[in-house]
């Protein structure tokens, strides 16, 4: 079906399933009820919306490649209710829709609601049923973005494929090979640390990238043996260094499970990393479960749903005081100062901090994350931190699709943990805006990232997943995907000559499967002129000449890194606390040692409060930034959690917004005008130029001011109001 029939602009790959005519599309503004009539569409990848030409002004949607202004991605749709004359039903995928339809409540994940009224026709209610089974995934396979991929394979657009292979070009390090980590290690200039291939196969960890980071005395058997003692098998594994200091991640110890007497040293040195103090930050301590996460956004969701715009007001107590009982900025506030914390000993300090959790796949994620954002100016940059995004989420196992459930499988794991993140990143951003390369677009463009369900980049659990389902063959393989499967012998009769690199490497013709796009492949989403939003043009900072975690301070180890034995710390609640007994297999005699080194800790590693550890704020780039711990510092992001007033907003007030401009536009000409002729005047010269002659009546008057209309102040001040409404 062509895209003039259809009336939107389809994707590679995309098919229209079903479609209703005289369907009218309502909208909430200030307690008046709009419609516009159109019909609605479903495909295999979206819900749109097609006004029909009534003569009333829209809003330009070209705004992304994707998606248009009425429409919604069917993994962006949380829950689907028809409405009929008795009840509202909440329509699930084997649900059969009794009785006539006459409207459709789409509630997005981007706290969205979509509303619909139907016209009684038979094809109504199909559409409704067929929408409900369509955002309601069985399994991955059955997801767009596997037919989108392949589709691509076959397009050559010059927006997406470089012309020539040979031109060099900045990408983002996606973390997946060796080459990667061994460029991070010689970045950050660490010592005493090795790339290893050990989890190529995902023997030792199933959740763990194909790429480890480990102590150079460390063998790759002794890795094997260490990973039965950890949960999920995820080893002590190096992730940053900061100035002497490194920063690692690992999981809880597995109990009742205790080593060998010698294999207890070869423990130790993967855990001990390259020093001898160790620095246990223990994140279940001090910050929220994934649980409790959820629990918060579905709160905040509540709060912040549309269904009745005219309810939000900004200076509403009891609003307030609600935002404040979803715990979501407490949260928000908790992660920043624990990363604050994890910050200010390595930036002043000489030694390992291991952040260990449950499973290593959440909180470490957004904590880890957060220290290198406030330390490494890098990490602030627009590749730098599509970067780490790779590095500590994707490569390091974060379970994108339980935690956003994709799949609609189970609730009880789904926590929006990677949004709770964004929102620490925004805080930051908000308090150092030149400190950063991108904005808050970016960070918005990430969020809806997220939802889309159109990249590989946040669809899987792992990389084990990820590579395993892509190489796997999708249903009704035809002679056309030949060329993506597992089968050699396929793949060399369907070889093509011609080879075509992509960017960000999302594709390649020579390779046996089809890889999934890229997010960070943006021209896929946005045109050129939005991407430019994303660069900061109050960013002062230069990647290229300024140091990027500070120089390496290698300090004389006799008299710190010799010690009797190997001292064990705890990070909890803001302290440090020796904690010998936190390594199970650590015996009585060796405890009683450390207990007497704990007298003189703070002599020993010169430690103190880390809220007194951190520097004043700098204007150098290079410098610790101090995260807003205060309560009162912590802002709500109301360009993300409220972005459909913005669009209710323009869609309501698009046409007296243009007529706003053109009648201030003529006054400011009518200003400029009698400005003009002031001047004139007081220079002696009429309105053509020339010299008017001087009088004694003339010499006392003065010109009086511009008059201003009464309406034109009122309309200039609504336009002022309108644009730091719509715009904030």
């Amino acid at each position: 079906m062509s895209d003039r029939l259809v009336g939107v602009k389809l994707l590679p790959g995309e098919r229209v399933r079903g479609e209703a005519p005289n369907v009218r599309k309502c909208t909430s503004y200030k307690q008046v009820q709009k419609s516009i009539t159109g019909k609605l569409l479903c495909t295999n990848f979206r819900v749109a919306f097609v006004p029909v030409e009534t003569g009333v002004v829209q809003v330009p949607a070209g705004q992304r490649h994707l998606l248009g202004a009425d429409d919604v991605a069917l993994s962006s749709i949380d829950r689907v209710v028809a409405v009929n004359s008795s009840r509202n039903k909440l329509l699930l995928s084997t649900s059969n829709l009794k009785g006539q339809a006459r409207e459709l409540l789409i509630y997005c994940r981007d706290f969205r609601l979509l509303h619909f009224q139907f016209e009684h026709e038979h094809r109504t209610d199909e559409l409704i049923s067929l929408i409900a089974q369509c955002c309601q995934p069985v399994s991955p396979r059955e997801l767009f973005v596997f037919e989108f991929a392949v589709e691509m394979s076959n397009i050559i657009d010059p927006r997406l494929v470089n012309s020539n292979p040979e031109q060099e070009f900045e990408a983002t390090r996606m973390f997946e090979t060796h080459l990667d980590w061994e460029f991070e290690l010689a970045r950050t200039g660490a010592l005493g640390w090795r790339v290893s291939l050990v989890n190529e196969r995902f023997e030792v960890s199933a959740s763990l990238s194909k790429v480890v980071v480990v102590p150079r005395k460390v063998l790759d058997l002794d890795i094997k043996e260490a990973a039965a003692y950890f949960s999920e098998g995820r080893v002590p594994r190096w992730h940053w260094h900061h100035r002497g200091s490194n920063l690692m991640r690992m999981s809880n110890f597995q109990s009742n499970t205790y080593p060998q007497r010698d294999g207890v040293s070869k423990l130790e040195e993967l855990l001990y990393g390259a020093h001898y103090r160790l620095v246990i930050a223990d994140l279940s301590d001090d910050l929220p479960n994934p649980v409790e996460i959820q629990q918060a956004y579905s709160k905040l969701r509540t709060l912040c749903s549309c269904e009745n715009p005219s309810s939000l007001k900004y200076s509403d107590e009891k609003w307030l005081s609600t935002l404040e009982g979803t715990h979501w900025l407490e949260y928000v506030r908790l992660c920043l100062k624990k990363a604050g914390e994890i910050s200010s000993l390595l930036s002043n300090q000489r030694l390992t901090v291991t952040l260990q959790e449950t499973d290593d796949r959440d909180l470490a994620c957004v904590i880890s994350s957060l220290v290198q954002v406030l330390l490494d100016p890098s990490c602030r940059t627009l590749l730098g931190f599509q970067g780490l995004l790779q590095k500590e989420w994707v490569e390091a196992g974060h379970r994108f699709s339980d935690r956003f459930n994709q799949l609609r499988a189970t609730e009880k794991d789904e926590s929006p943990v990677f949004l709770l993140f964004l929102d620490c990143v925004w805080q930051l951003l908000d308090r150092y805006r030149g400190f950063f390369e991108f904005t808050d677009h970016y960070l918005l463009a990430l969020h809806t990232s997220t939802h889309t369900a159109l990249f590989g980049t946040f669809l899987f659990n792992c990389s084990r997943e990820r590579t395993y389902i892509q190489q796997s063959p999708p249903i009704g393989l035809n002679a056309r995907m030949a060329p993506f499967t597992n089968d050699r012998s396929l793949l060399r009769n369907a070889q093509r000559v011609q080879q075509v690199v992509l960017k960000g490497g999302f594709f390649s013709r020579d390779e046996g499967n089809c890889p999934l796009p890229s997010v960070w492949d943006w021209s896929l989403q946005f045109p050129t002129g939005h991407q430019e939003l994303f660069r900061n043009a109050l960013y002062s900072g230069d990647p290229q000449s300024m140091t990027q975690n500070g120089p390496s301070q290698h300090h004389s180890t006799e008299k710190l890194d010799i010690l009797p034995v190997r001292s064990v710390y705890l990070l909890s609640k803001g302290v440090l606390l020796a904690a010998p007994q936190f390594l199970p297999w650590k015996n009585t005699s060796v405890t009683k040692k450390l207990s007497k080194l704990s007298q003189s800790l703070e002599s020993l590693l010169e430690l103190e409060q880390p809220q007194r550890i951190c520097p004043a704020p700098s204007l150098d780039p290079s410098g610790l930034l101090l995260p807003p711990i205060p309560a009162a510092s912590i802002r709500f992001w109301k360009s993300c959690y409220l972005r459909w007033l913005t669009q209710v907003e323009v869609e309501n007030t698009y046409g007296l917004l243009s007529a706003l401009t053109a009648q201030i536009n003529c006054l400011q000409q009518r200003l400029q005008q009698q400005t003009n002729q002031q001047n004139r005047v007081s220079n002696g010269l009429d309105h053509q130029g020339n010299q008017v002659p001087h009088s004694d009546n003339q010499q006392g008057s003065t010109v009086p001011p511009p008059t201003y209309r009464p309406d034109g102040t009122t309309m200039e001040t609504s336009f002022s109001t309108l644009i730091s409404r719509t715009t904030r």
